[in-house]
């Protein structure tokens, strides 16, 4: 950028505009410093979009590590002679395929019970005293003011149990609410052995009509009582609706009485699905490193697309990452059970077109569901022996953990290292650029201040001449005279 000037009033020469042109000239390297940066930049920008590739199949492993993908187990409930279920069921990869008969006798229930309903629930009822209410060996008493409502002894009924479930450190085993300016009293937990009981000293809850004389419940909204099933033939109490220690990994989940048949099986979608994401990401990876390393580059690029074309062409880097990962899918490995196996064998091959050039994986579904109908424990073997050796190797190319190297902090993951030291020469043209302009500024100054010297002596020299001339003009022309 040239600085505002005048120049070249003595000379008549215009020596801002060739200073100008002078530091235009040098500055012609400069472009291509920045052709270089820019090369520089869109490379690492590349690369970026493999970390980021490499990252969604590092993420699409995930599910492959895991057992339960596998080796997981679904229930499927058939009623018989009647339309909806009377239990449902869940099982865990530890449960066994198998069928089962299940006859629901009875549902477990909480105890319930009422009292007489008020006019008023808000109004004071003039009942003072004190009762006590207890569910097994939980045991709390009330005390009741001649001031309190309906609403107020609900309330002091669940602030007597809440604090003595705080110093007993157990669940608030029952509470009380008023429906219809009716007070009720339920058990939090199902099964007789969760029955409440009440011992009305004061007469209190006798006069709401809760109980009768003896402290036994006037009026039972629901009895306290416990689920019983028949297990392909073998009868089962329980106090709760919710049974998992009869089938090791199967829970049974009682909702009404009935009959029907429990199915375990082997729930292979998880595997299915997880075996297809990883699939999607590992191609996703090849084709983006296939196109790279083949591109041709544009030698006129009119876009920031077409400045990536031919970047990464023969690229050693992203041929060694496509080699390491077919490498690792084409490896046999050990599944504990029948020796070494490939992911071939259970449905997942390098696809056969070009003869299997571009590396990207193909799954037979059905090679699959035999494998893991067959042997699902072998399967997973071969799946997360792959899935971990393919996680090291992108963690190895993406990790951005720091680690010292000859005394220097670098990314341990080989790609991120590469952009690292991408970015790094970008900045060292930046400093390179300011240093050069800085020094150009120099020699402009200098140069500025040179044509203002050699001004000065124009100036002086023309003031000489034109004095010269004035006394030259006067003496001859006197003597003409």
């Amino acid at each position: 950028m040239s600085n505002f000037q005048i120049t070249g009033i003595s000379s008549g020469i215009d020596w801002g505009s060739i200073i100008d042109a002078m530091m235009e000239n040098k500055r012609a390297v400069e472009t291509q410093w920045l052709e270089e940066q820019d090369k520089l930049e869109t490379r690492a920008l590349m690369y970026q979009e493999l970390v980021t590739n490499l990252s969604n199949l590092q993420g699409s492993l995930d599910p492959l590590k895991r057992e339960s993908t596998f080796l997981g187990k679904t229930a499927e409930v058939t009623p018989l002679g009647a339309a909806s279920s009377p239990l449902s069921v869940t099982a865990t990869p530890e449960a066994e395929i198998n069928r089962y008969d299940v006859e629901v006798l009875s549902v477990a229930a909480n105890h319930r019970v009422a009292g007489n309903r008020v006019d008023d629930a808000a109004s004071t009822l003039g009942q003072s005293g004190s009762f006590e209410l207890s569910v097994g060996a939980f045991s709390v008493n009330v005390e009741v003011a001649s001031d309190y409502s309906l609403n107020d002894i609900a309330k002091a009924i669940n602030n007597a149990v809440a604090q003595k479930a705080e110093e007993t450190e157990t669940a608030p085993p029952l509470s009380a609410r008023v429906i219809d300016n009716t007070l009720i009293i339920a058990g939090t937990e199902t099964g007789t052995e969760n029955m409440l009981s009440a011992n009305d000293a004061d007469g209190v809850l006798e006069a709401l009509g809760v109980v009768d004389t003896t402290s036994s419940f006037s009026r039972v909204l629901q009895e306290a009582t416990d689920a019983v099933i028949v297990l392909d033939g073998l009868e089962v109490t329980r106090s709760s609706n919710t049974i998992e220690d009869l089938i090791e990994g199967v829970t049974l989940e009682v909702v009404a009485e009935g009959s029907a048949k429990v199915d375990v099986s082997l729930d292979a979608k998880p595997a299915v699905t997880a075996v297809k994401g990883m699939i999607d990401a590992y191609n996703e990876t090849l084709d983006w490193i296939n196109i790279r390393l083949t591109e041709e580059t544009k030698e006129d690029p009119q876009s920031d697309v077409e400045k990536k074309w031919g970047l990464l062409k023969g690229d050693p880097l992203l041929w060694n990452c496509k080699q390491n990962m077919r490498n690792i899918t084409s490896r046999a490995r050990y599944d504990q059970e029948g020796g070494y196996k490939t992911l071939s064998s259970i449905g997942i091959a390098t696809e056969s077109k070009d003869f299997g050039k571009s590396g990207k994986l193909e799954f037979d579904e059905s090679t699959f569901m035999k494998a893991m109908l067959e042997n699902p424990g072998s399967v997973k073997d071969i799946m997360q022996s792959f899935a971990t050796e393919m996680a090291d190797f992108t963690k190895g190319m993406i990790s951005r953990t720091p680690e010292i190297v000859g005394g220097t902090t670098v990314k341990k993951g080989t790609l991120v290292n590469r952009i690292d030291s991408l970015e790094q020469q970008s900045s060292r043209i930046d400093k390179r650029i300011a240093d050069f302009e800085a020094r150009l500024e120099m020699e402009r100054a200098s140069l500025e201040k040179l044509y203002a010297n050699m001004e000065t002596r124009i100036a002086e020299i023309n003031y000489q001449s034109s004095y010269i001339s004035a006394l030259l003009e006067y003496a001859f022309g006197s003597s003409s005279k």
